[in-house]
């Protein structure tokens, strides 16, 4: 399994729902601060301001992000002791050719890394299929999209990320909301990486999306590649997903709700969580069968809501959110059937400060009982060490976010692990990973927003 940046686009996705909720609202909250925002020509800022006017202008949207993920597994892992560090510059770039037409491409430069690669195998579990970095630069979106006289209905094609807009992980912030399934069961390229597909998206109501994709399945390009060579790999099947996305904002409901539901299905074979090619197979390393199953289906839903707010009327108020969902994948010889979250989080307790968010989530991952007997054959035969996989596994986290000044997001996270299974380095573990914690901060720089090049997001 290669995954590259699962988790930076989550990240990113958090990032842009608070500061979106944020620069709606133009009213004082409960602490009598006013919170202004001002028109959109006002909105540039920063030395660059006068550029983005122009851009804007010409109909150019530039937005330039940088995201920094760092995790620390002080005793976690085969060895323990063990750090990464995971950055990301996006380039997004949005021509605005006529009011129906749009060319869209955008770029994710990967730096400043460290460590990616021995971390990925240290830690070796599906709470954490942690990215693959084999190229610098990775295309993320070459598109053009059609919209139709009303703007309800857009086409987009070409070169997109599908798994940006299916099984969306800004349910939450720490490591709660952030599903492995797409990645262990459906094998699908991280969020900021570009496959040939098309996507259809309907809005019946600006806060409701029905959304349709169509998308190649293959994973020597996107694993090997840096998006531009097209020419790499072959196709190994299509994925086709559905989804209606639901967004309330503060503007139109004090307690909003946000929810996802929808299905992912993948044509493309894979092999049986117990009769692989590996070492778990019970018959190796004597003329093992391999059996493979033809395409799996994945039925998902998870949504948000604010349950409590101390003044409703006011925009940033102390709230009580909860939030959950659930991922369920059907197909004869599937690894991890079931993917379930939970949590709730708290907000606008601090005046100077009412977007600081604190929360807890609990995940529970679910492997299928071949899943677990292949883990326990592998270790028995590389090691001699006959040790039972449980099938149940868990992580708790805590987890904080804020605000830092009017251009970026800082947020931390403490994981509990509780029964982690072994994903990379099943074939070659000697022991069962114990249970243990992981720790990771955060974070997401609005460059373009705090140069002038886009307008500001935050009031």
């Amino acid at each position: 399994m290669n995954i590259k940046f699962v988790i930076c686009f989550a990240l990113t996705a958090i990032f842009l729902t608070e500061t979106s909720a944020a620069k709606e609202i133009s009213k004082s909250d409960d602490t009598g601060t006013e919170i202004q925002v001002m028109p959109n020509e006002s909105n540039f800022e920063g030395p660059l301001s006068n550029i983005g006017r122009l851009l804007d202008n010409a109909g150019v949207e530039l937005n330039l992000t940088y995201l920094d993920i760092y995790q620390n597994a002080p005793d976690f892992g085969f060895a323990g002791g063990t750090n990464v560090n995971i950055g990301g510059l996006i380039v997004d770039t949005t021509w605005h050719v006529n009011d129906n037409l749009r060319l869209n491409l955008t770029e994710t430069i990967n730096e400043i890394s460290h460590n990616e690669d021995e971390y990925t195998f240290e830690i070796s579990n599906v709470f954490f299929p942690i990215p693959v970095i084999d190229s610098r630069t990775d295309v993320t979106r070459f598109s053009f999209a059609i919209d139709n006289a009303d703007d309800r209905l857009t086409l987009e094609a070409g070169r997109i990320p599908i798994a940006l807009d299916f099984m969306r992980g800004q349910f939450c912030a720490g490591y709660g909301c952030i599903n492995s399934t797409k990645a262990v069961n459906l094998s699908m390229p991280g969020e900021t990486l570009a496959v040939w597909g098309s996507q259809l998206s309907y809005r019946p109501t600006p806060e409701t999306t029905f959304n349709f994709a169509i998308a190649e399945d293959n994973p020597e390009n996107w694993q090997t590649g840096n998006g531009w060579d097209w020419d790499e790999g072959d196709r190994d099947g299509l994925y086709f997903v559905a989804n209606v996305f639901h967004e309330e904002s503060l503007m139109t409901n004090p307690k909003p709700l946000k929810y996802e539901v929808g299905i992912a299905h993948t044509t493309s074979s894979y092999e049986d969580a117990l009769y692989s090619s590996g070492f778990g197979n019970p018959e190796f390393p004597f003329s093992p069968t391999v059996i493979t199953h033809e395409g799996m289906t994945t039925l998902y839903g998870q949504a948000r809501k604010t349950i409590w707010k101390e003044n409703p009327s006011a925009p940033f108020s102390k709230s009580l959110a909860v939030y959950g969902g659930l991922f369920h994948t059907i197909g004869e010889g599937v690894a991890y059937p079931w993917e379930i979250y939970a949590g709730a989080e708290y907000s606008g307790f601090l005046p100077s400060n009412p977007l600081l968010t604190v929360g807890s989530s609990a995940r529970y991952i679910k492997l299928d009982k071949k899943r677990a007997e292949y883990e326990r054959n592998a270790r028995r035969f590389f090691s001699g060490v006959d040790e039972k996989q449980p099938r149940d596994t868990f992580l708790v986290d805590v987890h904080a976010s804020t605000p830092i000044g009017k251009f970026a997001f800082l947020e931390a996270t403490a994981a509990y692990l509780i029964n982690p299974n072994t994903t990379v380095l099943a074939d070659f573990s000697d022991a069962r990973l114990k249970d243990d914690w992981v720790f990771g901060l955060n974070l997401v720089w609005d460059i373009s927003a705090a140069t002038g090049l886009s307008p500001r997001k935050m009031p």
